[in-house]
């Protein structure tokens, strides 16, 4: 841990970007745990209703993600930066499409083996240990993907995005939330520096992407 704080503390975001794998899969070593326990197996957010209960709009949002890529049973999904695989077990109970979560961490993908398994889902359900940014695929091998708030663990966005479109059949449909500084960031407003320096620190981030940047 002691690392990791020095990576934030006293090191530049090119320190941080060049030891991103090592600080991404440290960071979910140190965390997953207390994430599954105080969060639950979905590591994300979703928009919530009035009244909502909050696994209720998790799961929502997950079967959102299921609808728009059109998912159905036969057809086999890519979760780019899975976790301990919730929202994949979610979309294929939900679509009883097959879906294959990629993850650095041995321990999130060992987590993923055994809730699918325990939930009677790992003929649906696997993982596999795969950097998005080099995808361990052929060309044209998935019939949808979809990332929840992971490629901004990415230290090269175009990368993560040519892979994931190589490996996608054409035509197939790519669906993704992602966390991004917006035009309205102030890089000279103290609060909004100690806020986006909380949220890389607080989620093992070398930097947030920019709006504009994500979106070109």
């Amino acid at each position: 841990i002691e690392r990791y704080n020095e990576l934030h503390s006293k090191h530049t975001v090119e320190a941080r970007t060049k030891d991103n794998y090592w600080m991404v899969h440290k960071f979910y070593d140190m965390v997953t745990d207390f994430y599954e326990w105080g969060w639950g197996a979905s590591f994300h957010f979703a928009p919530r209703a009035r009244g909502e209960a909050f696994l209720a709009s998790i799961a929502r949002h997950e079967h959102l993600i299921a609808l728009k890529l059109g998912l159905k049973a036969g057809m086999h999904c890519l979760d780019l930066g899975c976790g301990v695989g919730g929202p994949a077990r979610e979309i294929a109970r939900f679509s009883r499409a097959k879906i294959t979560g990629c993850n650095i961490n041995e321990y999130q993908l060992a987590r993923l083996a055994e809730e699918a398994k325990r939930q009677n889902l790992d003929k649906l359900v696997d993982g596999v240990k795969a950097d998005y940014h080099n995808l361990p695929f052929p060309d044209n091998y998935a019939d949808a993907a979809y990332q929840i708030e992971a490629f901004c663990h990415a230290t090269d966005l175009k990368k993560v995005y040519s892979e994931a479109f190589r490996v996608l059949k054409p035509g197939a449909v790519f669906a993704g939330f992602e966390w991004v500084v917006t035009h309205k960031f102030d890089d000279k407003n103290e609060i909004h520096l100690a806020v986006k320096k909380g949220i890389e620190e607080g989620n093992g981030l070398a930097d947030m992407f920019r709006q504009d940047y994500v979106i070109e």
